[in-house]
């Protein structure tokens, strides 16, 4: 059963009291620094009033003469603006909230929507499509050429099932008042996503659950105490968090906790545990690699398999394979099986998206959140977004781009000034990371997002997509003949959809 939901026109607008700085780089800069060019000593004229004296302005994040620059002035007289989402409350609670509740992210995402619907007239709403997870429900009112749906977020993954059958309008030319150049859209999906200079599906600030599913790393804060090991927060910043370095800390955090001669994760403690849709997924991503990427002419092709690859591959097997970590092989994104080591401060380190963190908050022992290692240290830090995310894509049946576009904008921009902010500031630091520092992690974290076109988009990556995936649980270790089995098809298949991006 298909249920719609109707949002509320807010009575005021919310006062934002924080705003995050616009992230620019990959953990550059120290903008904790003091002002050198300031001396104790330096001359004060009389005539200059005291920097108490002077009030600073701050500019109001929510001004509307900010918020909707550039965007039409009049409205489209109360036009029903429909959203299909899956049938899950993580992703729906993404885009939609039926009142406020007092919970920081439901009430921003409130006031957001109100904010847009006062300003342009329209009634944002939402229907749940049949699935939870997987679906592809509105293909069919698409290719009959109906108008059902102003918006459609499906599963990442299914987001491209529309893309390759050309059922999407193009970001790039269709819709005038997205501004893809501005910082609330995210410049790595929108280069990975583009095949022949299309775009079909985007994703940016206008979902905080792109910044959600990112995988991050957490650490026992207790167990480092013990072992003698600083907390990681300070090596992240100076960009020495390395791969190899993890690696030593993993390995030596390992112990036969029951003397019985072996290191199990029922009984035990382990350096690292971790699930088979996250751990194997970063070691693939944060090492630079990425499934496919693309020529001069933005066409993609096949750039999974090197020697790095190999490199990667045999180093992240071999630990996991050893006493010191232990991966969940079960379907389920987040069973209990290394959610508990991790919880009965058992493992040293953890991974898993970062909305779930949250789960933990009941958890007695401190945790830090930091991002997953880099490769080495003349890498950057990259954080690989879980392909279940939410990815938004507009049908081509769409009756009014003009109009789609601009409420698709801003959407974005109000969640980038306060749908992040609430989620960032308040959910994390507050009530999961429990520390500053690992706020100040969530930085470095976002500003290293990445979409790999490959992992997203399997029609085009076919056997690929899930990088080491199939090898978890697997006594086969043998990656060059996989690749080597599978590389004719997987390329076929590729220029087979290639082809339908240049009609």
């Amino acid at each position: 059963m298909k249920h719609i939901r109707r949002t509320k026109i807010a009575a005021a607008l919310l006062a934002l009291l924080m705003l995050l700085p616009l992230l620019a780089g990959c953990a550059e800069g120290n903008p904790g620094a003091a002002d050198t060019d300031k001396t104790d000593d330096a001359p004060v004229s009389d005539n200059t009033p005291s920097a108490e004296a002077v009030p600073e302005t701050e500019e109001d994040p929510l001004d509307p003469a900010v918020l909707y620059d550039g965007l039409p002035a009049d409205g489209y007289g109360g036009y029903d603006f429909l959203m299909l989402i899956r049938q899950n409350a993580r992703w729906i609670a993404d885009m939609a909230a039926d009142e406020l509740n007092g919970e920081a992210i439901n009430d921003a995402i409130y006031r957001r929507n109100s904010m847009v619907s006062e300003k342009f007239d329209v009634t944002i709403r939402y229907e749940e499509s049949s699935n939870y997870n997987y679906e592809t429900d509105a293909m069919t009112s698409i290719r009959a050429g109906d108008d059902a749906y102003d918006l459609v977020i499906p599963h990442g993954r299914a987001s491209f099932l529309y893309a390759n059958q050309m059922l999407c309008l193009d970001w790039n030319t269709a819709l005038p008042y997205v501004s893809l150049d501005s910082p609330w859209w995210s410049q790595d999906a929108r280069n990975s996503f583009s095949i022949l200079g299309k775009l079909f599906v985007m994703n940016g600030d206008i979902s905080y659950n792109s910044l959600g599913s990112a995988d991050v790393m957490l650490f026992n804060k207790q167990l480092m105490t013990d072992l003698g090991l600083p907390f990681p927060y300070e090596t992240v910043r100076e960009g020495a968090w390395t791969y190899d370095l993890w690696t030593t800390q993993v390995e030596g955090a390992a112990a036969d906790l029951n003397g019985d001669g072996r290191i199990e994760e029922e009984h035990d403690r382990l350096g690292y545990v971790t699930q088979k849709w996250v751990g194997p997924m970063e070691a693939f991503a944060t090492s630079g690699l990425r499934v496919l990427s693309k020529d001069e002419d933005d066409v993609p092709y096949l750039s999974f398999y090197n020697e790095k690859t190999v490199a990667v591959f045999e180093r992240y097997f071999t630990l996991i394979d050893s006493d010191a970590a232990y991966v969940d092989t079960a379907d389920v994104s987040y069973s209990s099986g290394f959610i508990n080591v991790f919880e009965e401060a058992r493992a040293l380190f953890t991974d898993m998206n970062m909305t779930d963190v949250i789960t933990l908050r009941t958890m007695e022992a401190d945790f830090g959140v930091i991002p997953w290692p880099k490769y080495d240290e003349a890498s950057e830090y990259c954080t690989n977004v879980d392909a279940g995310t939410n990815l938004f894509l507009v049908p081509i049946t769409a009756s009014d781009p003009a109009r789609t576009s601009a409420i698709l904008e801003a959407l974005c921009r109000i969640g980038s000034r306060l749908v992040l902010p609430a989620y960032y500031e308040v959910t994390l630091q507050s009530k999961a990371s429990r520390d500053n520092e690992s706020a100040d992690m969530l930085d470095i974290i976002k500003s290293a997002l990445i979409f790999d076109l490959g992992y997203y988009n399997s029609d085009l990556s076919g056997a690929f997509n899930n990088e080491f995936v199939d090898f978890v649980g697997s006594s086969n270790r043998d990656i060059t003949s996989w690749y080597e089995k599978n590389a004719k098809a997987v390329t076929k298949t590729l220029e087979k959809n290639i082809a339908k991006y240049r009609d």
